[in-house]
Order: C-alpha cells, then structure tokens, then sequence
C-alpha cells in the first residue's frame, strides 16, 4: 500500500510526460514446466501487444522483453488507486541443454504468450562413475 501511495505522490509531482518511463516496471507472472516432448513457458501479459513483446535467444538463457503501456498516460487523468503494473519488463530463463533453442516457437494468444522449445533429439550423456586409484 505505502509503494502505490508512493508512486501516486512521484507521479503527480512529474506529470503524466515521462511518468511511465521513469517509474513504470512491470513485472509479469510466468509458469515454466514440460513434458516428454517440449518445455512450455506461459507469460501473463494481458493488454500488452505482440509489437511490444521481444523473444531473443543469447546463448542458453531465452530472453522475454517488452512493455505493457498505460493506456491512460497523457490522458489528463490522475489515479486515486493504481494496482496494475505497467511499463517495461524483463525475463530471463536459463534453459537446460535437454532443450534444443534452435526450435523455439512462440504464440500470443487472450493475453498470454506461449513458448514452446522442443526437447533434443541428443540424448544426454550416460553418467560413467571414474574409478579412484
């Protein structure tokens, strides 16, 4: 409660120009799990559009940007209570080599984006014990 009371107080100081640029993270939810044949990432990013949504691979860690905007910014209004985040965001995911980044698909779909990596056809190395001498 006291961080929105906060953000209230800034962004009347500032204005709505920059308002959103300088305050505004957001933080979206994410659910990450597999089956036998791919990893699923599930990204809540509702009101968001997929122009404003980037998915990058940098060697093992896929990358999710973007930027959920106020859709009241410079609107000549001023919040009495704000809950939802707005503004940049950034996620980054390590992914295990079982998963192949080169076939990563991804889909935007009632505000959820889903990605899709599928599983390598390289099976994982057995694990061989080393004897000590």
């Amino acid at each position: 409660m006291f961080n929105l009371k906060f953000q209230e107080v800034i962004g009347f100081l500032l204005g709505p120009e920059g308002y959103e640029e300088r305050l505004g993270v957001y933080y979206p939810s994410l659910d990450v799990y597999e089956n036998t044949v791919e990893l699923c990432i599930e990204v809540e990013i509702p009101g968001v559009s997929p122009e404003d949504v980037n998915v990058e691979v940098m060697g093992r860690t896929l990358i999710i940007t973007g930027m959920k905007r106020d859709p009241l910014v410079n609107k000549g209004v001023r919040y009495i209570r704000m809950e939802r985040g707005f503004g940049k965001f950034r996620r980054e995911l390590d992914i295990p080599e079982i998963f192949d980044l080169e076939k990563v698909d991804a889909k935007f779909s009632d505000g959820v984006l889903a990605i899709r990596v599928t599983r390598s056809e390289n099976k994982p190395k057995m694990i061989k014990r080393i004897n000590i001498e």
